[in-house]
This record gives C-alpha cells, structure tokens and sequence, in this order.
C-alpha cells in the first residue's frame, strides 16, 4: 500500500497542487518560497495532529478575500458554496495486501478496484456560517469597533471545522465521513525539521548525547533485551546501597530520633539504576581523531548535522514501528519526511548523503521487519543533492504566478520529450531526452532553483559573460547616480531605478553549445524567464546539399539548429528580418511548442547587423565593435596571431576573426585582462546588449 498523490487546495501558495509520490524517495526541489515548507506543514497537521489548527492566514489570498465578503451578507443554503482549505490523498493497493483496518475506506465491493481516497478539510459548513454572520452582529452592536477580518481570526476555532471523508475512487460524490482515529490507523508520519538543534559552542553542545538517549529509549522496549547491562546494574546497585548507607547514616539516626515510634521511621537509601536513565542523563558521544577521544562540539556543524540525521530517523522509524495501538504495529502506511539536510554541509557531504540515503532507509526497514512500509519525502534546495539523485524522484515546484505555487513530476518530462510515432524520429527524442536529463543533473542542478536562466554557446561567452552583466550592472548604477545627482524629473525613469542589478539576481548561466533546442521542453517545463545567446552561423548550400560557412553576402541560410526551431525559418533573410523586432516566445503546454507572442519568456538573441556589418559569430561581432581595442592592445594579447591584419583587412571582420583570432578561450581572457577596471575599454555586442537589458527587467 502507498500513497500515490497528494492534491492540496486553498492552503498558502499551494492555492492548488498536484504532486504525484515515488514509492520510496520523493525529492521536494524548489528555489526559497517555492512552496515546500507549506507542503511540509499540512502533511503534518493533518496527518500527525490529533487536533490540526490553522489561521487565517493559511487561507491563500483568493479564499481570504472571500471569507471577507460574507460579512453580513446573508445566503441561502443552495447559493452557499462550502469554504475550506483541504488535503487530499490517493492511496493504491494491490489485492494482496492486507487491507486490514483500511477497509474502513472502501465504499464498494468491486475487487477491480485498487485505490483509496481520503480528503481532509479544514471547513466553513452553511450552518456555522450562518452563526457566524448572526455572532458578528451581535459582537458590533456591543459597541466593539473591531473589523469582520480581526474577528474571524481571534475565533477560526469557534466557527471551522475538521472534516475527514473517504471517498470513492471514481465516483467521488460518493463519500461517508470518517474519525481520525481511523486514519490514524491507517497512514502515520513523522517529521525530522530543518532546525534540527545541533551547535558546536564549545562545552555546550550535548546535542548528540541527548539523541543518544533518545535512540536507547526508542530501541529497547524490554529490560531483559540486555542481560549483561541489567547485571551490571545490578551489582553496581548492590555496591552503591552499601556506600549510602555510610553517608547517610547520621541524617537516618536523625529522623529515627525524631519519630514517636523509632522502628517506623526506618530509612533505607537505595541504588535504583535505570538504563534509560544512565542513557539520558550520563552519555557522552564523543569522536575518535586518530588516538584521542575528542568531546561531540568539536566537530563542524556539518558533521553534527550530519549525525543528527541518522540518529533522528532510527528513533522516528523506530516510533513509527510501534505506533499503531497497542499491539505496537505499524500502520500500512508510514511517511517520513525529511527537511532540507543539506544544512550546514559542503557539497561532498551532501553527495555522500543522497547516494546513500535509500541504502541506510532500506537497511532500516529490513531490520523493522518485512511488513514495515515506508515512503521518504526529503526538501532541498541544494543543486548538489539534486545532480546525484535519481531524476524520476525529482519533483520541481515552481511559483506559476506571485500567489500561487505548482508542483511538476520531472519523470513525467519523458514523456513530453518522446512522443514520435516514427521509430527513427522517437529514437532522436529519445537521445535528446537522455542527453538533458544527464547533463542538467550533473552539471545545471542549479537551473532548478534559479529565477532566470541564459543559455549560451561556447567557452568565450561563459568566460565573458559575468564581466558583461558586471558592465550592464555599472552602467546602470552610472545612469542613477547621475539621475539623483541632477535633482531632474525622475517620471519614464522608474524601470531603471526599481530592477535589481544582474548579478543581484537569481541567473543561471548555462554552456550549452549549439544545443539549446534540445532544452526547449525543458525550458517550457521550468517555465523560468530565459534568454538563449547565440550565433546566426549564416552559410550557404554546397554542392553536397549541405550548409557550409560562407561571408554574408554569399549566404542563404544558417546551419545553426536553434535558431531554425525557435524562429520555424531556414531562409537567411526571413531570419534576419525577424531578428530587427525582439523575438519572444510563449510555451504551449498544450502542443509543447514554443510560440511567437509580445508576451513571451523567453528571446531569443543572436547577431544583428552593426555599423553596416552583419556578424556571423560572437568574435567578428566583438571585432566590430571593439577593433580600436583590440588594435591598441594586440601586442599583449596571447590569443592573436597575424597582428598586421588587423588594420590591414578594413571592415572585413568575418575574414579578420578567422585569419587574427589564434585561441578563443585566450582571446576572452585577453579581454578582461586588458579591458579595464570597470571593463570600461570594450563594449558589449549589441544583440547581447539588448538580451540583457530584457533580462534585467
């Protein structure tokens, strides 16, 4: 038995989501306030509280806004849509599972059936509705001047109700309503939070002694599972009451002397050692650094962390296992969720951890016993666990709009890449499919958990492209300082004073080659603001059918891949006619294409004519418009050759690039070595210029 999805509506962000569970370890990715905490929060409450309670503010805006209207506001029952926050979860099955308790789910006897449906609401029913409209008069004409908001805060308890169904799969209408006494027989869930407590102040920390005890007291439900612990507590026992008897002889005399009755005012000081007490109150944890024992707070908070981890989820398994009752068995179905691990970790560390985290879950289990099931949900924000966990367990939450959070199952990416009926055409997708998944986890875990996102093309642009947003970002904080400098009417200018400086953002810059076409799924998928940097590689047909580099004025056409897909155009002039307007697209969910529209997010940027040149690629671009640099530095540049040329070939930069530039990695670092503090002796192509200035917004 598992729990297949989670479907979450009118709670936070999570205004409504869909998130789909993996049978063992589901991965929560998402950059900050994606959502994932929020996840975590109604899970809990609904699943681990025996009474859950929640706020006003748990509401998401839209249901606030309507609970707001019902002041005074009078309905009849059939025009009274009920109101509520809810959780609901899809359970399958297999017929051989024992269903014991949770039968108390089914609603039919059809044996084809294999799912389960369970809805929590956290709920404003027509009749509590009706008394709280009556009560908020009543509470005004007492001369309080409190608003219906401030009121219906202070009293959610008084008028929302928990509300628990089992409803029929299928057929959901159908539905009776259950205790939490039966869910809570049925699904369990345990919880190890971020802040997990651990500290290194030196002489302080105990952190791990603590959860040493803990996981003793998990662990050992009967004195006698350790014989030779309790014998060794019993002969200590015997030993102790002999010392205390020495001790407190004269205080024993004492009391003796003060009763009545001397014989009944006997007393005894007894050892009495208890194993859980020994391990709660008398266990140090300390490590071993090559021959010396060294106390727990001297090791770095990572490995604290680290430890914690470990301990927590044998004594949350371990509580698991012995929930259900009395007869201490577990329920069909436990959940444990961990949050964000990587904290205070390097990135080995995490590594380590998420390869290994479903071998040490499974060993855990086994030893529990076989019938012990249980599913692992884990929140990150890291890239680093990302870019080792398996892609299928990743699922990617992503803000659609500023108040609302979706949730999107990367396996199901699959099958938005692979759709070809045609064999040939279906194994091209497929290699385009294995070719993003291994290298956006291995390589740009990062893009998931960035706002925006460049694609480029080869080792110049990556080695110069931070220097160009650095020199768009000094350019602009120039432009402001001369605007607040001036005193002058700041009205038009509001675009430029508000955005965040480039490298203030959130931008992932990834080196794609000629690929970027392969990521174009992908991209819609991440539905994240995205600007693609290319080269227009004009060319013109030979005589073999193929597109070969050629100078301008003989080309008809690109061989760059990319730009042919997004623009749907092969004829150079049709695709440099394009290039004088932005070229923006929207993704179509769904055709899964991306399409032309003002409103799009993502552009496209590739070469556009300059001083009456037409550039093919980045460097005859760059020459264009920086020869007096180059010129004036072409002794010092490492990346040249033919030096002479370059004053000698006039406007021909197409034939200057390819004649002049020796090395393109040496030729990028040449540039920031010689361009100036600020970068201020170059300029930044134009059409990369204007890619950034559409990013920036």
């Amino acid at each position: 038995m598992k729990v297949e999805s989670a479907h979450i509506r009118n709670f936070r962000m999570l205004k409504e989501m869909d998130i789909d569970f993996e049978d063992t370890l589901s991965l929560v990715i998402g950059k900050n306030n994606s959502g994932k905490t929020s996840f975590l929060i109604i899970l809990q409450r609904f699943l681990s509280e025996n009474k859950p309670e929640f706020v006003f503010e748990d509401f998401s805006l839209e249901v606030q806004q309507k609970i707001l209207e019902l002041e005074n506001k009078l309905l009849k029952a059939e025009e009274y849509d009920e109101i509520a926050l809810s959780l609901k979860l899809v359970i399958s099955y297999k017929q051989t599972d024992d269903l014991g308790a949770a039968s108390k789910l089914l609603l039919d006897l059809d044996s084809s059936k294999t799912h389960l449906v369970i809805l929590f609401e956290y709920v404003l029913t027509y009749e509590k509705y009706l008394k709280l409209v009556k009560d908020y008069v009543e509470y005004r004409e007492k001369g309080i001047e409190r608003d219906f908001q401030y009121y219906i805060s202070n009293n959610m308890r008084k008028y929302f109700d928990i509300r628990i169904k089992a409803l029929e799969y299928g057929d959901e209408c159908n539905f009776k309503v259950i205790t939490n006494e039966i869910v809570q027989s049925i699904i369990s869930m345990e919880t190890i939070w971020a802040k997990r407590d651990v500290d290194n102040e030196q002489g302080k920390s105990k952190s791990l002694s603590v959860l040493a005890g803990k996981y003793y007291a998990a662990n050992v439900s009967s004195d006698a599972e350790f014989p030779e612990l309790q014998k060794q507590l019993s002969e200590t026992d015997q030993s102790l009451s002999g010392i205390y008897q020495g001790i407190f002889s004269s205080i024993v005399d004492e009391i003796a002397k003060m009763s009545y009755n001397p014989k009944e005012a006997e007393l005894s000081v007894l050892s009495t050692l208890s194993e859980k007490k020994i391990f709660q109150d008398n266990t140090t944890v300390k490590y071993k650094h090559q021959d010396t024992l060294l106390p727990e707070d001297y090791n770095g908070l990572g490995y604290l962390n680290l430890f914690a981890i470990i301990f927590d989820i044998r004594i949350k398994l371990n509580h698991l296992a012995k929930k259900n009752n009395d007869e201490e068995n577990p329920t069909p179905l436990n959940l444990l969720f961990i949050e964000e691990p990587e904290a205070h970790t390097h990135p080995q560390m995490q590594y380590i951890f998420i390869n290994n985290i479903k071998k040490i879950l499974k060993t855990y289990c086994e030893e529990l016993g076989q019938d012990f099931s249980l599913q692992t949900i884990i929140s990150t924000h890291s890239s680093h666990m990302v870019s080792q966990c398996d892609f299928k367990d990743i699922k990617y939450f992503y803000r659609e709009t500023v108040t609302s959070v979706k949730s999107r199952s990367l396996k199901s990416l699959y099958s938005k890449m692979v759709n070809a009926k045609d064999v040939k055409k279906k194994e091209e997708q497929e290699q385009a499919y294995r070719f993003v998944k291994q290298y956006v986890t291995l390589n740009r875990a990062e893009l998931f958990f960035a706002d925006k996102a460049v694609l480029i093309e080869g080792d110049t642009e990556r080695i110069l492209f931070s220097a160009m947003m650095k020199k768009m970002d000094d350019e602009k904080a120039d432009i402001i300082k001369k605007l607040k400098d001036s005193g002058t009417d700041q009205a038009g200018k509001e675009e430029i004073l508000q955005t965040e400086p480039l490298l203030s953002q959130n931008i992932s810059v990834v080196e794609v080659g000629a690929y970027s076409h392969i990521f174009a799924v992908l991209l819609g998928f991440l539905g994240i603001k995205t600007l693609i940097v290319t080269d227009l590689d004009y060319a013109k047909i030979n005589s073999k059918g193929r597109a070969a580099e050629c100078e301008y004025s003989e080309a008809t056409t690109t061989s760059n891949a990319s730009i042919k897909f997004f623009t749907g155009k092969t004829d150079l002039s049709d695709i440099v006619a394009l290039s004088k307007k932005p070229i923006t697209l929207k993704y179509n969910e769904e055709i899964l294409k991306w399409e032309m529209s003002n409103e799009g997010n993502l552009r496209l940027v590739f070469q556009k004519e300059t001083n009456g040149y037409q550039a093919r690629s980045f460097e005859d671009a760059f020459l264009c418009d920086n020869l007096q640099f180059i010129i004036d530095n072409k002794d010092n540049f490492a990346g040249l050759k033919n030096r002479d040329k370059l004053e000698n070939l006039g406007n021909d930069y197409f034939n200057m690039a390819h004649d002049c530039i020796n090395s393109k990695t040496a030729f990028a670092l040449d540039i920031l070595l010689y361009g100036g503090s600020k970068n201020e002796k170059w300029n930044i192509p134009l059409y990369i210029k204007e890619g950034l200035e559409w990013l920036i917004q």
